[in-house]
């Protein structure tokens, strides 16, 4: 098995920027499709057409916001009917259903698929997400914005709503034979929500003109690289009644397209799965992220959540996990949970928000390998958990045989990461599982390649 950390020097490092239509996606895109393959995994590359980013329809939004403002003067009807029109679009782009975005210009990605049958009669779906391109570099990213960001957002859709409101007014005072004077002072009252709009936009456009594609040490080579490694050691000796898929997700920058994509292809397949997304675990701070959205939170699958407390109660090192809630990021678990699909994501947050996401600063010198470490055990343990669930049998121990064995072997020839210790559960060894060593080697399946027209 190569190491998380392999995976994400490789991607940061001898890759690079893997912005949306660029070379370096398109590299990305190849690297997993022949890790996932030389796994034993059947694999698939599913294309389909997009836009770039997210914030070219805010951007957007924001300026037909003032324009409406404008539009107050010269017409009421008008200015109202653009406001009304900003105000819905503005939310359904929140909530990942595109509809301003669908008018920017568009180019080819591509999701790789990877699919491990169970061992057994296959009970259940696993799907393991990690989109794996990268963001350009903004304002937005520096970290006491990041943080702020939340709250920003919400001040902007407020205001949003105050000029829907002024042009509501302005049009009922029109009707009403108000003096013209007192609609026009109310408009000018109005003028700082108009004015904080324009610095947004501003602060939208610098991002635009003056940003770079990151590297993504973090965002989001880390959680390819956990995903990855998973699903060779799980290619290596299937769960027994799970069917376990590896995705990495194109177009994350653009607000979980990728993710979009996949459900629009696979929906009737994925509606009973379980979906883990994995996203900016190169941090110590850990977390099972159970709320997503930027304005309102979105519960994440409250039964995944308690599988994987269960699985970190019963494995060395993982005791303390905590819950968090990230409200900086359309991850591709908000982008399920929103459709109704069983979703969560295990990241590392701090204080609402990611290191490394729109900031240039995300290099690979910045990641934790043990946090890459420890994402990499909790995932384990909870597909071992799921595989499990309904039985009298708790979870193996067999991944702290492995990381021990691999210890004492000298690994993939790099330096291991500590893992800390903790209390032996005791439990025993899982039956049903193959045992090591005695199961046939199996072909490697074909490499496919399918495309799906335009969204």
């Amino acid at each position: 098995m190569e190491m998380p950390s392999k995976h994400a020097l490789y991607l940061s490092r001898r890759i690079g920027a893997r912005g949306p239509g660029t070379e370096g996606e398109a590299a990305a895109a190849s690297y997993i499709l022949r890790c996932m393959g030389d796994s034993g995994a059947e694999v698939n590359m599913e294309s389909f057409s997009c836009w770039k980013s997210d914030l070219d329809a805010l951007l957007i939004l924001y300026l037909a916001a003032i324009a409406g403002y404008g539009l107050f003067r010269l017409s009421f009807t008008a200015s109202m009917v653009v406001a009304i029109l900003v105000w819905f679009a503005f939310q359904m782009e929140t909530y990942s259903w595109a509809i301003v975005s669908r008018i920017l210009p568009r180019s080819q990605a591509s999701n790789v698929v990877g699919r491990v049958p169970a061992a057994g009669g296959a009970r259940r779906r696993v799907v393991i997400t990690a989109n794996y391109d990268t963001t350009m570099s903004s304002p937005l990213g520096r970290p006491g914005i990041a943080r702020a960001y939340r709250v920003l957002y919400i001040i902007a859709f407020i205001f949003i709503t105050v000029l829907v409101v002024l042009s509501i007014v302005g049009l009922g005072a029109s009707l009403t034979h108000v003096s013209r004077r007192v609609i026009n002072s109310i408009w000018l009252y109005s003028s700082p929500a108009a004015l904080y709009l324009l610095l947004m936009a501003l602060l939208l456009a610098i991002g635009r003109g003056r940003g770079r594609y990151t590297v993504g040490a973090n965002d989001n080579a880390s959680g390819v690289g956990v995903m990855l490694s998973t699903l060779q050691v799980i290619a290596a000796d299937p769960l027994e009644h799970t069917e376990v898929w590896g995705v990495a997700t194109a177009r994350g920058a653009a607000g979980g397209r990728g993710m979009v994509a996949l459900l629009k292809r696979h929906g009737y397949q994925l509606k009973d799965a379980y979906i883990i997304n994995v996203d900016h675990v190169g941090h110590d701070e850990l977390k099972v992220i159970t709320r997503e959205g930027i304005i309102l939170g979105f519960r994440n699958s409250g039964r995944l959540k308690r599988l994987i407390f269960q699985a970190a109660v019963r494995s060395k090192g993982l005791r303390g996990l905590r819950k968090g809630r990230c409200r900086v990021k359309r991850s591709d678990a908000m982008v399920a949970t929103v459709r109704s699909f069983r979703a969560i994501t295990i990241g590392g947050l701090r204080g609402g928000s990611y290191f490394g996401y729109r900031n240039e600063a995300d290099s690979i010198d910045r990641l934790e390998r043990a946090g890459l470490d420890r994402a990499f055990k909790l995932l384990r343990v909870t597909l071992d958990e799921i595989d499990t669930e309904g039985t009298k049998r708790g979870p193996s121990r067999r991944l702290d045989e492995e990381l021990s064995a691999e210890k004492e072997a000298g690994g993939d020839g790099e330096e291991e990461a500590a893992v800390p210790d903790g209390e032996e559960t005791g439990e025993p060894e899982r039956r049903g599982r193959r045992a090591r060593g005695t199961r046939p080697r199996r072909e490697r399946p074909r490499q496919t390649i399918r495309e799906e027209p335009g969204e």
